[in-house]
């Protein structure tokens, strides 16, 4: 998608490194991603829809070669879980696992769960639900926002 609110970051990749903003998104629009897609469902929706897509090739994965990952969990959360896709193959592929989806909260309005799955709107730097394992995928422009979160978090329960 050439959409101008998605190549204009592109134009100020260089000015990002001279300034306090961690993204060229913020520098060209003044806020983050998230921000902006929260203020706009075009941009929510394409977004969603981009990480549904890549979320199909991801999960192949887990339920494939790393089956033995899973074994033992009863609960899992996952993290930034987007929409549906992956936390429904999950949900659907471990029946047995209490699935909780954490996401902000205009990605999951009006989402709605089923028997083991669940959608909690909020922000994973102010809490995570309590689960046996958490899933937390990371993409390239979260990663400068997440190190911090990561530095301090308690990875004695991680797979």
């Amino acid at each position: 998608m050439l959409d101008p609110v998605l190549t204009e970051p592109w134009y100020h990749l260089s000015e990002c490194f001279k300034n306090e903003n961690s993204t060229p998104f913020d520098t060209a629009h003044g806020r983050t991603l998230w921000e902006h897609a929260g203020q706009e469902p075009r941009l929510n929706n394409f977004f969603n829809e981009a990480m549904a897509s890549d979320a199909r090739l991801v999960t192949s994965l887990p339920i494939g070669d790393c089956r033995h990952v899973f074994e033992g969990l009863n609960s899992i959360v996952y993290v930034g879980g987007e929409t549906r896709t992956a936390s429904k193959i999950i949900s659907d592929e471990f029946p047995n696992f209490k699935c909780t989806v954490l996401d902000l909260p205009h990605v999951v309005a009006g989402l709605e769960g089923t028997k083991n799955l669940s959608y909690v709107g909020g922000d994973m730097f102010e809490s995570i639900p309590s689960a046996d394992a958490v899933l937390l995928k990371l993409s390239l422009g979260s990663s400068s926002f997440c190190l911090p979160f990561l530095y301090d978090f308690d990875f004695a329960n991680i797979i």
